[in-house]
Order: structure tokens, then sequence, then C-alpha cells
């Protein structure tokens, strides 16, 4: 059993949510962010102070780049008794070398990948996609079940990165199908109330329409999860990929949530696709 607190590092959407379940649950011990948050729960300005207050420290940054720096930041202050658990959606291959990095100071390192957006975050439902030792990983169980759904966990380093990139290249597409099916339907006539009822009784329904359902009713485009993020992940997933063909569907999406970044929405939710079939 590890020391019941964590440090996270890092407090964009995700981060933030996570730190204000664990400070609930009496759980959090400190949090730090690249760009200063004096107003954010025990924040530390100092990552050396952040991460001295706790054993495990939640890497929850933007991408590749930003964990090396982190990770670089945290190392001489890294013990024996320190779990790196990685969230950062990465390269398979980057968690394996952050991994072979952290474990030079003596420490632990995990990598846990979050399905699901903030909603989910916030009611403590993701589920994290786990890649690393199995003893280090079950020590992790008392502290992860208590903000998330569920742990799966997929094998050594790296294999999370995978089943995160999967997940999200699907979740990708679907967006953009749910996107383009609400237009055209009330482009042709059908009621809000019509569309989302019908879509309700047919088997394309699913937890993702009902996330989104209230979000494209009512316009509304802050970011659960932003186009801008999904792109990076599309593009993960476009560089990690090993099919024998080609992936011309995620391509073609690819190009797709490209422009929306272009029209300067990248940085709203995903729904905000609409835009690209709608100019409302």
């Amino acid at each position: 059993m590890v020391d019941l607190k964590i440090t996270v590092l890092g407090l964009g959407i995700m981060g933030e949510a996570i730190a204000t379940n664990l400070e609930q649950d009496g759980l959090l011990a400190a949090t730090w962010n690249r760009s200063e948050k004096k107003e954010a729960l025990k924040f530390f300005k100092s990552i050396e102070d952040a991460i001295a207050e706790a054993k495990v420290l939640m890497v929850l940054v933007s991408d590749g780049a930003a964990v090396s720096d982190v990770i670089e930041m945290i190392m001489p202050g890294l013990t024996s008794e320190h779990i790196v658990v990685q969230c950062a959606t990465v390269l398979p291959e980057e968690n394996i070398i952050f991994k072979s990095r952290v474990e030079k100071s003596g420490a632990s390192f995990v990598e846990a990948l979050i399905g699901g957006s903030k909603v989910a975050a916030v009611e403590r439902k993701i589920p994290f996609y786990l890649g690393g030792e199995t003893e280090v990983v079950n020590k992790l169980e008392p502290l992860l079940e208590k903000i998330s759904g569920k742990r799966i966990h997929v094998g050594e380093v790296g294999k999370a990165s995978v089943a995160k990139l999967a997940m999200n290249l699907n979740l990708a597409i679907q967006v953009e199908a749910l996107c383009e099916s609400y237009a055209f339907a009330t482009s042709n006539g059908l009621t809000n109330d019509q569309y989302f009822n019908i879509l309700r009784n047919n088997t394309g329904w699913n937890s993702l329409a009902e996330y989104k359902e209230p979000k494209l009713r009512n316009r509304d485009y802050e970011p659960q999860f932003s186009i801008k993020n999904m792109l990076k992940d599309v593009r993960l997933a476009l560089a990690t990929d090993k099919t024998d063909k080609g992936m011309s569907l995620l391509k073609k999406t690819e190009s797709i949530y490209e422009q929306c970044e272009k029209l300067g929405i990248g940085n709203e939710d995903m729904i905000a696709l609409y835009k690209m079939t709608n100019n409302k």
C-alpha cells in the first residue's frame, strides 16, 4: 500500500477535475502547473516542493514534450518511494523512454491513460488504461478507484497508450459522424426533439451521443475535450499506425479537424465540428 496522497502536476481540464475529487476525499497533497494558478487547490509554485508532499505524482500535461519537461524537472527530487503516474496521451515509445528515465532515479513508472472527458472525470466515471508492472499497478488501485469508474491493466508500458489512441481515433470519427448526421437532419426539417428521439431509439445511440446531445442542442462549445487535443491524438494514432493499408478514414477525419484549427475553433469542444456543416 502506498501513501494515500497524490500530487497533481498539470491543471488543465482533466487535472482540475481530478484534483477537485482528490481534495474532496482528503487525498490531494499538492498541485502544480507550468503557468501559475494561485487560485488552484493546494497550489505550489515550486514543482520541487509539490513533489515532496506525496509519493504518487500524477502527470496531467498536454503532450510528449511537456511530459519530458516535467520529468526533467522532477528527476532530482525522485526517490525509490515515488511512483510517477503518466496520464498524458503520447506515442507508446515515448512512454517507454519516460519509464527508463524515471527508473534511473529508483522511482517507479506507470502509464495511466484516461478515457472520457471532463464530465466523466467530474463524475468519477473515467476509465484508466494502465501500463506497467502488476505490483506497482496494484499499489495504485486504492487511489485510482476513488477517481475512476474502471481500471484496465493492458500490460507493459506502451500498451496503454495504444489502447487510448485506438479509443480516441474511434471517438474522433464518431463525433464527426454525429455532427454531420445532426446537421443533415435539422437542415432538412427535423426538430431537435425529433432527431434525438429517433437517435435514442436507434442502434447508433451511445454514451457519446448522450453526453453531446445537450451541447449540440444549445450550441455549447465550451470544451469537455477540445478539437485541438483530439487532433493531436489523431496525429499520434496515424504516426503509430502499423496496419497493412493505412487508415484512410482517419486521414480524412484528420483533415476535417485540421480545417477547424485553421478556422480558429481548435480550443472549442469537439462538437464545434458542427460548424463545418452549418454556419450556426
